[in-house]
């Protein structure tokens, strides 16, 4: 059976960055998880890992600052 895990991270910072190869420009979108302010958040962080993610996009409006987002995490099954 598949286990999932699902997570609620707030998105903190989005920032344009220097790109790479022939995208010249990225916007890098900091999250942390969240701990606190309601009872949903403080029951997703009794229950899932806590931490920091960063990821980078060629579009500048795929998250906001300010905004919780949920993450879920789930292994990739091994092709055979």
């Amino acid at each position: 059976m598949e286990e999932k895990i699902l997570c609620k991270f707030k998105c903190e910072e989005v920032a344009k960055r220097i790109g790479y190869g022939d995208t010249p420009i990225v916007y890098a979108a900091k999250f942390h998880a969240v701990m606190n302010d309601n009872e949903e958040n403080l029951k997703f962080f009794a229950a899932t890992p806590s931490g920091n993610i960063e990821v980078s996009t060629i579009r500048q409006d795929h998250f906001q600052v300010g905004k919780e987002y949920y993450v879920e995490f789930r292994e990739v099954p091994v092709s055979k």
